[in-house]
């Protein structure tokens, strides 16, 4: 399976850390949240033996890591990226190294509501000339008069509002709609 690999250290700050954890789909999210876990197994969740970057959050567990499994999730963004690309949530920087890499994007504009995560991932992620960071919370945040984006991805939901995720999809879709020629959501895809 496909799968981005960041390099991103290990660090903590406030209820955020980054952690690494070696294993393969049978241990690594054990590891990561520090107990058993007995994972649904699906095709797309068949992480090979390896080494895997996590950002976790003390309240909510694993948010976002360096798995095959993730990347499949993100294959709407990687169809999808075209021209000026606005993304909600830092997480580890996993997609910055595919946007750059993508001839086809000429901005990228993240959105991230915590300076923790900010603190910790900002500085070692990739990035380039065409990345813009913004500290705000894409459910709040206003952007400035005239944005506009030509795809637009959102990572950003962790369970920490009182809507479920397809609420939360249609919240996102119709606050970002007009700012938005294609939306995509983040969720979970299983085979």
């Amino acid at each position: 399976m496909t799968r981005i690999q960041v390099n991103i250290p290990e660090g903590r700050v406030g209820e955020w850390s980054v952690k690494k954890f070696i294993g393969d789909h049978t241990t690594i999210y054990s590891q990561a949240l520090g107990q058993p876990v007995n994972r649904i197994h699906s095709e797309n969740d068949n992480e090979l033996y390896g080494e895997y970057t996590f950002l976790i959050h003390d309240v909510y567990g694993p948010i976002m890591q360096d798995t095959a499994s993730e990347y499949h999730e993100h294959e709407p963004l990687w169809a999808g990226a075209t021209g000026d690309v606005l993304i909600a949530g830092l997480g580890i920087g996993f997609v910055n190294q595919k946007l750059i890499d993508n001839p086809n994007v000429t901005s990228v504009t993240i959105v991230e509501k915590n300076q923790d995560v900010i603190d910790l991932v900002w500085q070692h992620c990739p990035k380039n000339q065409l990345f813009t960071l913004v500290h705000a919370d894409i459910e709040t945040w206003v952007p400035p008069q005239g944005s506009h984006w030509n795809y637009a991805w959102f990572d950003s939901w962790c369970g920490d509002n009182q809507m479920n995720l397809e609420s939360y999809q249609q919240f996102i879709t119709n606050r970002y709609q007009p700012y938005c020629d294609q939306i995509g959501v983040w969720c979970n895809i299983l085979s």
